[in-house]
Order: structure tokens, then sequence, then C-alpha cells
């Protein structure tokens, strides 16, 4: 049996961090699997567009080509209404900007959407004109427009350049290169919110089963802790007189406070909870007083405390004052080692804007950095016979039920301080 209590607390932890690697990896396993969608989305559209480029490219050059053959003087004369003709066809296909200019660079033709832009000046026109045949060279290369004639002099065929056709790529292609920047953007959100839901929705179910198992222990210590009470009363009567019966009594009767007091706080921590303003400075006070009794007489540890005369806030006090003890209690636990008289806990409670700061520090042994992110995790322990409860209820009782903050300094060696932050408090309050 004993070999069972004191391996209980590794197989618990190595149970949580395994839980934790499971959803860790459901996590990766999801993110990895959109990044892979979104990978096959963008490439497919890079591929889209470049295939719709390539054909833009290929009408550009059959429409350069017929150019060519109408410019040259060496196709039968009887083909020229066939080409102009072909050529037309090839220009109706053409919804992209184009432009069209002689060997000098003049422009003659131009994408008909381009006029909007023009004025009544012709010079100025032209410029313009000059202007956007630059912009559409940036995109792509022009393609040369050749004459081809025979020389008068040698009777060879000889060729010159007779212009440059100038294209760029219409409005589809170029918001196509938005796409996979949108899918990206896309993909990421609906990735952060399905993590972000999944978070929240295994939140949402612990926190069902924690007040759950909170109201069924407030219940089932119920009964026994009245009967005990009545037994208790028995006793007492039936005593009388017998002094050594009375010191035995009395600590039962403490036990049995203190086991009302257990029940009361998972009753509060099961059911919604009704904060009311109050001092916490005697929660503080009587959290000490639980922290000498369970400290090791040996280590001789230190205790102190530093509050003020008084500090009102909204809280429960039950619950807060579970809180200081299970900072208190870790506290002891991280000082009981040292040499004796050297363990010292400060238990400490200040204004901190308009929150209560509650802290507890102590010089122990601190905390591995490496186990920093697990201390809040139900079930999480590196004590020996720990069940890992203790701050896992803290977090839930300073953040969910007095909507505060938790905050943790350690350094491995030199010891820790935890400070819970409740919201709420004034200086009219505080100093009445």
């Amino acid at each position: 049996m004993a070999d069972r209590k004191t391996n209980r607390s590794p197989y618990v932890r190595e149970n949580v961090l395994a839980l934790r690697r499971r959803r860790r990896f459901v996590e990766v396993y999801f993110v990895v699997a959109l990044a892979l969608i979104a990978a096959m989305l963008i490439v497919h559209t890079l591929f889209v567009i470049g295939r719709l480029r390539r054909e833009f490219r290929v009408t550009s050059n059959a429409y350069a080509t017929v150019q060519t053959l109408l410019a040259s003087d060496l196709q039968d004369p009887g083909m020229e209404g066939v080409i102009i003709m072909l050529a037309q066809d090839i220009g109706r296909t053409m919804n992209f900007p184009t432009v069209a200019t002689d060997a000098e660079g003049t422009p003659q033709v131009w994408w008909p959407g381009f006029n909007e832009r023009l004025g009544p000046d012709p010079d100025e026109n032209l410029e313009l004109v000059k202007g956007f045949a630059g912009d559409l060279d940036r995109r792509n290369d022009p393609i040369p427009i050749t004459r081809y004639a025979v020389d008068a002099k040698s009777g060879r065929p000889a060729d010159r350049l007779f212009g440059r056709f100038h294209y760029g790529e219409p409005r589809t292609i170029r918001l196509l290169y938005w796409v996979p920047a949108l899918e990206l953007v896309l993909i990421t959100a609906f990735t952060v919110a399905g993590v972000l839901a999944y978070r929240r929705l295994k939140r949402t179910e612990q926190q069902a089963i924690w007040a759950g198992m909170a109201r069924e222990t407030a219940h089932q210590l119920g009964t026994p802790v009245t009967s005990l009470i009545g037994w208790l009363e028995h006793l007492r009567e039936r005593a009388g007189e017998y002094e050594a019966l009375r010191e035995p009594l009395d600590e039962m009767g403490e036990d049995i406070k203190r086991l009302e007091k257990v029940a009361a706080r998972f009753q509060e921590i099961g059911a919604p909870v009704r904060l009311s303003e109050g001092d916490v400075v005697p929660l503080l006070e009587r959290a000490l007083a639980y922290g000498r009794r369970r400290a090791p007489a040996q280590a001789k540890i230190t205790f102190e405390s530093v509050t003020p005369a008084k500090l009102v806030v909204p809280h429960s006090p039950v619950l807060v004052e579970w809180v200081v003890e299970n900072f208190v209690k870790n506290a002891v636990d991280a000082t009981k080692d040292l040499p004796p008289g050297q363990g010292r806990i400060v238990v400490e409670a200040r204004e901190d804007r308009d929150f209560a700061a509650v802290a507890v520090t102590d010089n122990g042994v601190g905390i591995d950095p490496a186990e920093m992110g697990l201390i809040f995790t139900p079930g999480y322990s590196t004590k020996e016979k720990g069940w890992g409860l203790g701050l896992s209820l803290v977090k839930r009782i300073v953040e969910e039920v007095h909507h505060g903050r938790l905050e943790v300094r350690s350094e491995a060696g030199r010891g820790s301080t935890f400070t819970a932050f409740i919201p709420g408090v004034s200086k009219a309050r505080g100093e009445s």
C-alpha cells in the first residue's frame, strides 16, 4: 500500500504529460493539415496564373505575327484580306491592355480601355500612351514586329524593325495574384479560430468536470461531517469532568471545523459564486497561522506578514483563503528541507492600481524553468504524494471566479513568489 502511494505522483504526472502531448499532437496535426491544404491551393492558383499568362503571350505573339505579315511585301496579295480578317479575329479576343508602336516608339494603336484616361491634347495623349507602354514593358518584354521586303539593289529578301507590340495582363490575372494571399489569410484565421475553439471546448469540458466533482465532494463530505459534529457533542456530554479527554475532543473539534471549511470550499467552487466586498487581511493572517501549524518544527521556518491595516475588495472569503493557503503550503514544502532556521516565508498584501495583490514569497528550492509552463495543469505535480490539484484550483478561483490574474516569479535554488491579483479595490474602500 505504501509503495502504491509513493508511486502515485509519477504515474499521475506521466498521464498528465501524455494527455498534454496528445492534445498538442492534435493541434499540430490540425495546423499541418491546413497548411498542406493552403500550400496546395496556392500552388494550384499560381499554376493557373502561369497557364493564363502563357496563353496571353501566345495570343500576343500570334497578333504580332499577323501584323508582321500585313507589314511585309512578301505575302500573296490575294491573302491580304484573309490576313486582315485574321488580325481582326485575334484582336477581338484580346481583352487585355495592349499598345502597338512604330519603330521609333510612337504609339499607333492601343487598348480602347485606356481612352478614358486621355484628354483633348493629342500630343499629351501620345506621351500618356508611351508611359502606358513603358508600364506594360515592365511586366512583359515587348514583341518586335518585322517588315520583310525584297531589297531593290540585291534582289534578296531583307527585314527591318517595323514596330513593337506591348502587352500586359487582364484585370482578372491581376486579381488572381491576390488570391494566394487571401487564401493564406483565410486559412490562417480559420486555423487560429479552430485551435482556440478546440482549446475553449476542452477548457469548458474540464470546468464542467471540476464543478461536478467539487459539488459531489461537498455533498459527500456534508453528511459525515454533520454526523461527526453530533457525535462530538455527545462525547463531550459523556466525558463530563474527565480532563484527559478535553484536549483530544478539542482537537477533534478543530479537525471537524477544518472538514467543514473544506466542504464549504468545494461547494463554492462547484457553484456560481457571489462576490461580496470585504477585508482580505484577516484571511491572510489565518492562512499564515495555517502555514505555521503545517511547517515541521525542526525546520524552524520564519514567517512574516506585510499587510496594510485594511484592504477591501469584492471576493469570496472562503476561496481567497484557500488560494493563500495553497501558496503558503507550497512555500512550506519548498523551504522545509533547508537547514534549520534558514527558511523564510513572507505573506504580503498591497494595492496595485485597481487590484488587491496578495503574494507569498519563499526562499526555497524554486521552480525549474522546464516545469513553469506545467505547474497549473490539473494533475501535474512534482511532489512525491501530490495530485497536482492545488494550483489548478487556484487558477480557477483567481481567473474565473474573481476575474483576476496570477503571476509567478521563480528562480531555481533561490525561491518563488506567487501573486494573485484580485480586481475591484479602490483607495477609498482600502483606507476606510
